[in-house]
């Protein structure tokens, strides 16, 4: 979602820590970013809720890099994938240093994705939000202004033509920039996709699930995701045990930008279900903030999971496209879904 511009202290607060990344310890790529603190005042700050911080990167301005509002990093951790606000794939290698923190990332490679051939889907209305990886190697990217859901195939990235999916009830109704912002494949093979909505404050905002098989046969199924005050869901990513984190964002003149990463468990994503999921951590200032929508997970050292976030910079001078790594333990989880 491109949000319009707002200009306060906050964005100019950048925690550059030094130069661009060298190759890392995982004998990756040379990289083209800038490793950022999470606390420009309090370097050694590593725990945020229940996740600890594992380095953080501003990734280059220009080149096609930037307006990314979906993320997906492969289980090795190397590579990512990222679609943008303009319709186009993003791909890079990502590198670590000698203790598995994030260092790098580099040789970017953005490319138009292949769209619907209906003239009337042009630019704005090509506003791409976030990237689902099906089980079966298929890749899912919403789009926003002219609401769909478009399946695409490809082994390294959404490539080809693609194929567009029955489209959830009453989502023709959503805001124009208020679509399906949070699309999941689920372990099982399920879909969830949540809409974003207005900026209205109301915490209540309209999902759905839907079979493996949704394109042969077509039933969503309604379902609700509460978010916390203020807050709007921007992205969600698949957890092994069959359950979802999601990402909500929230923005103000005073209190600038902030994000939110929630656990919902598996027994929440059924059909009529409300899905009032459990905060895992909170950024807000002083911690480097921005306008976080996409999420990736994937496995970690001893059964830990590694999140990552990665923010739209809205094509604006102001802001900043931030891709940051957390560890999750393999314990955190347990006390969410046991004390619901």
């Amino acid at each position: 979602m491109r949000l319009r511009t707002l200009v306060i202290p906050f964005c100019t607060l950048l925690a550059v820590a030094g130069g661009c990344a060298a190759v890392a310890g995982n004998g990756g790529p040379a990289s083209s970013s800038i490793p950022i603190a999470l606390d420009r005042d309090r370097p050694d700050l590593s725990d945020v809720g229940a996740l600890r911080f594992r380095g953080a990167l501003r990734l280059p301005d220009g080149a096609g890099v930037g307006g990314l509002s979906g993320l997906w990093v492969s289980d090795s951790g190397d590579r990512f994938v990222a679609v943008s606000d303009l319709g186009k794939s993003v791909t890079g290698r990502l590198s670590y240093d000698a203790r598995g923190n994030l260092a790098g990332a580099g040789q970017y490679d953005v490319r138009p994705l292949v769209l619907d051939k209906d003239p009337g889907y042009r630019g704005r209305l090509n506003d791409s939000e976030d990237l689902a990886r099906l089980p079966d190697g298929g890749w899912l990217v919403p789009f926003e202004r002219n609401h769909r859901i478009l399946r695409y195939e490809g082994a390294a990235r959404p490539e080809g033509p693609p194929r567009k999916l029955p489209t959830p009830p009453g989502l023709e109704t959503a805001p124009s920039n208020g679509g399906v912002e949070a699309l999941a494949g689920l372990a099982d093979g399920r879909i969830l996709a949540i809409e974003e909505g207005d900026d209205d404050g109301v915490r209540e905002r309209h999902a759905w699930i839907a079979p493996a098989d949704l394109d042969k046969r077509g039933d969503w199924q309604p379902l609700t995701y509460r978010a916390a005050p203020r807050f709007r869901p921007t992205a969600a990513a698949p957890l092994p045990d069959g359950g979802v984190l999601v990402l909500e964002r929230r923005v103000s003149l005073l209190g600038g930008w902030a994000a939110r990463i929630v656990h919902v468990p598996a027994d929440s994503l059924r059909g009529g279900a409300t899905m009032d999921g459990v905060e895992l951590a909170r950024l807000e200032p002083p911690l480097l903030t921005d306008n976080f929508e996409g999420l990736a997970v994937r496995p970690g050292p001893d059964g830990d999971l590694l999140v990552y976030i990665v923010s739209d910079d809205n094509r604006s001078p102001l802001q900043r496209t931030y891709l940051m790594m957390f560890q999750l333990p393999a314990n955190a989880l347990k006390p969410a879904v046991a004390g619901r």
